[in-house]
């Protein structure tokens, strides 16, 4: 008898959950459209400033570097949140869609900083000042700090992308977009020597700084110097090891530091050479000079006693199991603060005035 009434049970039930689904599956398109819509406004209206405490927040809108793919590791791009101003150093080529599943938007850009003109530091400017133009609605094209030669490219991608704000334009009209606002504004950092460090902004609050690296002939490298209400963090472009780096560095809260291994490195050349590739292998070498190892960027970091040391520019890819623990290398031997390998979305939080560091990924939920 109680199994007849358990079976009864569960045939109600099982009916009851099929005229349900059926039910919901006939306002599919309705509860579809209400979602999207909830999502969108929310998405829009909402950004991750509005949910930090006063302080310097630094964030990896791209922890990798060049076409070596990395799922976890896109182009370079850094985004400092500092008050209510949020910039960006670097903006390689999926800058901005990073930066939106971070949950900071285009149009919340202030100014954006290029420490090299490498293809992968830029290949996501254009993307990045276009949204900013439409979602900010400046009357203001937004500024571009850089080395010599930032007005060729930036005036470059403005020119490139003038067709499609013309087309936005005319769709919107000029009551919706300002057509003075468009694009970016190139602003060139100059240095009298090799060790000037240039004041780009100062204000009661937050104080902005460049110096040069110039650590290879040619290279206009830039690093960046942000200070914010007793915290500091300072962000490097590529580098080899650089005294001008250990030098400004000293006693900063945070140092974000361009980082490769060698010894992985030399697997990629290797194998490109056993495909014939000679000239990739080539590229390979060049690039292996060209930039910090871990144990150079700890090496910076302990002898400027920097207090947490985050790796940048990742290189190369680190997919396979073990491949962080040889990345890293004897740097954890060197600096004995904490040291953190990289990944999109990461986020390092600095409250005003003390010494308190808080790091999460917004992007990994569990």
């Amino acid at each position: 008898m109680y199994k007849k009434i358990l079976h009864s049970k569960r045939v109600i039930f099982l009916i009851l959950l099929t005229l349900l689904v059926t039910g919901l599956y006939g306002f599919r398109a309705s509860i579809l459209n209400k979602i999207i819509q909830a999502t969108v406004a929310h998405r829009l209206s909402t950004s991750n400033a509005s949910y930090l405490a006063d302080g310097l927040h630094v964030g990896l809108c791209g922890a990798g570097s060049q076409f070596l793919v990395d799922p976890k590791r896109s182009e370079p791009c850094t985004l400092v949140f500092a008050g209510n101003q949020l910039f960006v150093i670097n903006a390689g080529n999926k800058s901005t869609q990073i930066m939106e599943i971070m949950s900071f938007g285009a149009g919340e850009v202030k100014a954006v900083f290029l420490t090299d003109f490498h293809s992968y530091q830029i290949n996501g400017l254009g993307q990045l000042l276009n949204w900013n133009w439409l979602l900010s609605k400046s009357d203001k094209p937004l500024p571009v700090f850089g080395p010599e030669g930032v007005s060729n490219v930036v005036s470059s991608i403005n020119q490139a992308y003038l067709l499609d704000s013309q087309f936005k334009l005319n769709a919107l009209g000029d009551k919706n977009l300002s057509v003075v606002g468009y694009g970016g504004r190139p602003i060139t950092i100059q240095f009298a020597s090799n060790d000037e460090v240039v004041t780009i902004s100062k204000g009661s609050d937050l104080e902005v700084l460049a110096f040069p690296i110039n650590d290879f002939p040619g290279d206009h490298s830039i690093g960046y110097i942000f200070r914010y209400k007793g915290r500091s963090v300072l962000i490097t472009g590529d580098t080899t090891h650089s005294a001008n780096i250990t030098k400004y560095a000293k006693n900063i809260d945070l140092l974000v530091h361009d980082a490769l291994s060698p010894q992985l490195m030399q697997s990629y050349l290797d194998g490109a050479t056993k495909s014939g590739l000679t000239h990739v292998a080539d590229l390979f070498s060049k690039i292996m000079i060209q930039h910090a190892t871990p144990e150079d960027a700890a090496t910076a970091a302990r002898d400027a006693g920097v207090k947490y040391l985050l790796l940048t520019g990742i290189t190369p890819p680190l997919q396979l199991p073990g491949a962080e623990g040889m990345f890293v290398g004897h740097a954890t031997d060197i600096y004995k603060g904490p040291i953190k390998i990289g990944i999109d979305g990461d986020m390092v939080t600095m409250p005003a005035n003390s010494d308190e560091f808080m790091f999460r990924n917004v992007i990994t939920k569990f």
